[in-house]
């Protein structure tokens, strides 16, 4: 595909942010980056905006460590639909997620981290200078120029997509009703970026994450304590002195007021710490091989193979013998792998209907004691929706987290009004996983008010729905529950369950106890629950 004569499109390098597809093209022989505002996005005034704004935003820059912009067009294809476009300079290599990878996440040298650091922070105060606020700094959106020039390289600082000018805050937006769905990066964006608070130090404190990244090889939440609140990252940064583990402290503290002011105290303290760094080092050249035990390398095992022995004759009885008892033994693999496929199939209960991206389980009938009836049916929504590991608020899909408002947008464009086929009332389910069972319980009730308020948004105008429950059903409590894993199915995603066709005076949590367990959904177990025995489960009328 050629758009305006001018750049040829080659192949499509992503689909997965939030505003536009990346393509590779080409202008002549010059590689470019090609963005094009989603389709369905093509008719939102607002989506444009935001689109055109990273043009703007770049126009202000003109340095190595940030692409350079090239043109804003729009395409008209043959049905009609007008394209909007950016092309820009396309950076040849590598993000730091993929280059640490071909790395084998082997963290990176004290020195290697100043250098760098140093690149950034001056990136970040040309950005702040002229007014604007990254707002999205990870290490999937940082690039090292191939081929390497001198010293470690040079960073380019990408995807100004979500950058903000530093003067609207976010009270200013709401009140002109021109509010903006806040965007994160799991791991890495500031805590206060969750309510569209963005500020300076919002910036400094995604750095510092990144920096938690290169210099430990983990992803920060594999090393997020969630009962404390805490990140214990330090014990594995290895031979990193205590001047630069401080450092990164200092830009990641939880409170704004606690992080450097701006990009110069950032610098000032790095050229500080190179300093004490080299007197200390002509002191005690010894003295960073102390400051942690090192981790080695893993390490090769080499397989020596011993000489094979020539092939001994084998009588033809006992050859028929062996053969008899190699097929018998298939029989039995057979037979038991047969009764072991046949076993899953009955522990799996009701199968899915795909709508979009929700798995809808259809109305089934639950009973109460007296035999009274209830009608439920069963909404996930979207398995690519899951919470936030220790979260009670924040919802990951992918490797961004999201807040209920853009959720909320994709399930109405989903149609989730017209999936849930008109409830009388809607059952808000909360669940958690590993860890203190009562912080763990605490949390998933948390969750089910977090999705109740959801849901209120969502059937504000469904006149079908008279009432709201929430289902506390606390911790998920498999022996091999882990965290970081979905071993059912639907572990830590977002679920809501419908109701309707109720019998007169039927006790509703006696009926839903009933369809759940005659007829569960998937994988699901109400015993896997530590809020799911008999005495235990309990649905709550809602207050929210």
């Amino acid at each position: 595909m050629e758009l305006l004569g001018r750049y040829r499109v080659t192949s499509l390098l992503s689909d997965k942010t939030g505003f536009s597809k990346v393509y590779e093209a080409y202008e002549q022989d010059t590689p470019k980056i090609l963005k094009i505002l989603k389709e369905d996005l093509s008719g939102d005034t607002k989506a444009v905006e935001l689109f055109q704004q990273e043009v703007t935003v770049l126009g202000h820059f003109l340095h190595p460590g940030i692409p350079k912009e090239d043109s804003y067009f729009q395409y008209q294809t043959r049905n009609g639909l007008v394209l909007h476009c950016i092309a820009m300079e396309k950076i040849d290599g590598y993000n730091l997620e993929q280059w640490l990878k071909q790395q084998q996440n082997y963290p990176i040298s004290q020195e290697q981290a100043i250098a760098w650091l140093k690149q950034l922070v001056e990136i970040l105060h040309l950005v702040h200078s002229k007014q604007y606020l990254h707002r999205d700094i990870k290490p999937s959106n940082i690039m090292i120029r191939s081929p390497l020039s001198k010293g470690w390289g040079d960073l380019v600082l990408i995807d100004f997509g979500t950058t903000t000018e530093i003067h609207r805050t976010y009270p200013d937006k709401l009140n002109n009703g021109d509010g903006m769905t806040a965007l994160m990066s799991s791991g890495y964006s500031a805590p206060e970026q969750m309510n569209a608070q963005a500020v300076p130090q919002s910036d400094f404190y995604a750095l510092g994450r990144t920096f938690v990244f290169l210099l430990t090889g983990y992803h920060p939440l594999d090393m997020y304590d969630v009962q404390q609140n805490l990140l214990n990252w330090q014990n594995h940064a290895i031979n990193i002195s205590p001047l630069l583990l401080n450092l990164i402290d200092w830009l990641t503290a939880p409170d704004i007021e606690k992080r450097p002011a701006n990009t110069q105290e950032i610098l000032q303290r790095l050229e500080e710490i190179e300093t004490q760094l080299i007197e200390t080092t002509a002191e005690n050249p010894n003295l960073l091989d102390n400051c942690n035990i090192e981790r080695l390398p893993p390490q090769i095992t080499k397989t020596s193979f011993a000489p094979q022995k020539q092939p001994e004759e084998v009588p033809l009885l006992k050859f028929f013998a062996a053969l008899l008892v190699i097929l018998g033994l298939i029989s039995i693999v057979a037979l038991a792998t047969r009764t072991s496929k046949f076993s899953v199939r009955q522990n799996y209960g009701q199968s899915p209907e795909k709508k979009g991206n929700i798995d809808y389980f259809p109305y089934q009938e639950g009973r109460d004691s007296q035999g009274r009836v209830a009608e439920f049916n069963i909404a996930v929504l979207s398995v690519e929706y899951k919470w936030l590991l220790g979260s009670n608020f924040q919802i990951k899909y992918n490797d961004e987290i999201i807040s209920l408002d853009l959720l909320k947008l994709s399930l109405e464009q989903e149609g989730i009004q017209n999936i849930m086929q008109d409830p009388s009332e809607i059952i808000s389910v909360g669940i958690s996983c590993k860890g203190n069972i009562e912080v763990q319980q605490r949390m998933a009730l948390e969750r089910s008010k977090q999705i109740q308020l959801l849901v209120k948004k969502i059937f504000i105008n469904t006149p079908s729905v008279k009432s709201y429950h929430i289902l506390n059903l606390g911790q998920f409590q498999r022996s091999d529950c882990q965290a970081n894993q979905d071993l059912t199915k639907y572990q830590r995603s977002i679920i809501i369950i419908g109701v309707k066709k109720q019998s007169p005076g039927v006790i509703l949590d006696e009926a839903l106890r009933d369809r759940l367990e005659k007829k569960p959904f998937a994988d699901f177990k109400l015993e896997d629950y530590s809020l799911g025995t008999p005495e235990k489960f309990k649905t709550i009328p809602s207050n929210l």
